[in-house]
């Protein structure tokens, strides 16, 4: 056997980075969908505050419209992520399961995260509910 690690590390950081570069490009099209939501739905936005709806309310609506379909499938990640993880540190280590307590952290982490990307779209809302908007097609 090698006594070089990085032999043996390199695959591992290498598919760490490609799944950090694919987080990447999943939060930004996580911003982008949620700014063209609102883009779209700016006369139906603009009518319900000209209606008198909160510009709070308004915003926590948008954001649990990103939340609330996005928890369940976190959870099995984040599920399905531990067990493969426990599963690897089984083998890596003959048969012991230790882990580390940062696996739990992981999708709590990347479900901030997108609950961060999709409140980038918030000041859009904010120009998005002028009663100005509902003059225009």
């Amino acid at each position: 056997m090698s006594e070089d690690l990085d032999f043996y590390t390199t695959g591992i950081d290498l598919t760490a980075a490609a799944i950090g570069a694919g987080l990447v490009i999943t939060l930004a099209g996580l911003a982008v969908g949620t700014a063209e939501s609102v883009a779209t739905r700016r006369r139906t936005l603009a009518a319900q505050a000209a209606a008198g709806v909160p510009r709070a309310v308004l915003g926590r609506a948008l954001l649990l419209e990103t939340a609330l379909p996005l928890a369940p499938g976190m959870l099995l990640a984040g599920a399905g992520g531990g067990a493969i993880g426990l599963w690897y540190a089984a083998l890596a280590e003959g048969g012991g399961w230790s882990t580390s307590w940062t696996l739990l952290l992981v999708p709590a982490a990347v479900y901030t995260a997108s609950l961060l990307a999709a409140a980038t779209a918030l000041p859009l809302l904010h120009r998005t509910l002028r009663p100005t908007e509902l003059r225009h097609a």
